[in-house]
């Protein structure tokens, strides 16, 4: 009788097990809400676990972002994001919220707008098939949210957007912000590209390279073999033998975060060719530990004719901008604020060199 019992139990169990195991599953997916958001449920709790951002618009604009391996977000597989967009996009995912139902009299219109010109958002997250008690089982990414993201109120105060496959359109918000979100969700590509030009700290730079195609006598190579026994050359006169070595390591650390201004690549083809063929001014390149190289071509920026400055000396160049192509490619204007500390020339690592301040003004005197 026992043993009939045991050779019953031990069939029964493994069914048993199996169907406690689909009941967890089901209850689990039933009272996830981030799998099963209702027509007002915009907001994502835990945006740590979200993958990917999709978006895009009715003139074929769209724009991916996906979180990659080191913590980081790329934008469209190519190009990294901007960290302070992502942050305040994962923000926004995270407390937008139902400020009220769209009033029945604007019903039809906010449909038509929603319809017309809304801009699609699409979520991906980590998700568990198990999740049940703190218990967290087979994880799979998959579609949390989609909903549209229309027009802002007549107050500005408000946007309008709506659940995918819907019925009704809502008030959105951010609780203790005043404005409209629709710009955060930009399926422009290039409001999301990162407008990093150089970001190393000095232990990462094996080698700084400027040129200065009209003054060569004034370039220079500098090397970083070991964080220790820096170098710095010139073609034509060498090696400087009395280098200053504090001038050396404070240049390398004004890398750390250097940034372009804009892009210009919605300007005329024929514009940015006319710009491109315009004699540089100066080329920055950087190559990395793992040997690869960052670098950016500076052109001055005419200024209008009979331009003075504040003590009424004719100016031929714009003294706060330059433009700048990135790696031979993207067109984009810089400021002289930022790069000017960039803007050194050989001999300004001797002792007794004379001082430049952190935005060139007296290396822009010599040139």
């Amino acid at each position: 009788m026992i043993k009939k019992w045991i050779r019953r139990w031990y069939i029964w169990l493994p069914i048993a097990l199996i169907a406690a195991l689909v009941l967890i599953v089901f209850i689990a997916n039933r009272s996830n809400t981030t799998l099963n958001p209702g027509e007002k449920n915009f907001a994502i709790n835990d945006t740590a676990s979200v993958t990917r951002v999709f978006l895009a618009d009715k003139q074929n604009n769209t724009v991916l972002l996906s979180r990659n391996d080191s913590g980081g977000w790329t934008l469209n597989n190519t190009y990294s994001a901007q960290p302070e967009m992502i942050q305040e996009l994962l923000y926004t995912l995270m407390y937008v919220t139902v400020r009220s139902p769209v009033p029945r009299t604007q019903y039809d219109m906010v449909i038509k707008q929603l319809s017309s010109f809304a801009d699609k958002v699409e979520v991906y997250a980590t998700v568990y098939r198990i999740d049940f008690w703190g218990l967290k089982l087979f994880p799979h990414e998959k579609k949390i949210r989609t909903y549209y993201v229309g027009s802002a109120t007549q107050d500005n105060t408000g946007t309008y957007m709506m659940m995918e496959d819907a019925e009704m359109p809502f008030v959105c918000h951010i609780p203790g912000f005043r404005g409209f979100l629709q710009p955060r969700y930009s399926p422009r590509e290039q409001d999301w590209r990162d407008h990093g030009v150089f970001r190393y700290s000095l232990p990462q730079i094996e080698e700084i390279s400027v040129i200065y195609p009209q003054f060569p006598e004034r370039s220079f190579l500098l090397k970083n073999p070991d964080n220790i026994n820096f170098a710095v050359s010139n073609e034509k006169f060498g090696p400087i033998k009395n280098l200053d070595t504090v001038r050396v390591i404070n240049y390398m650390n004004a890398f750390v975060d250097v940034r372009f201004e804009s892009f210009l690549n919605d300007i005329t083809p024929e514009s940015q060719d006319s710009i491109r063929a315009l004699k540089p001014f100066c080329i920055i390149s950087v190559k990395d530990r793992q040997g690869k190289s960052n670098s950016i071509t500076l052109i001055r920026i005419k200024a209008p004719e009979g331009s003075v400055s504040i003590m009424g000396d004719p100016i031929e160049f714009d003294p706060e901008h330059l433009y700048g192509i990135l790696n031979g490619k993207d067109l984009v204007t810089a400021q002289y604020f930022v790069f000017g500390s960039l803007l050194r020339h050989y001999g300004n690592f001797e002792f007794n060199a004379e001082k430049t301040d952190d935005n060139g003004s007296s290396f822009n005197r010599i040139f």
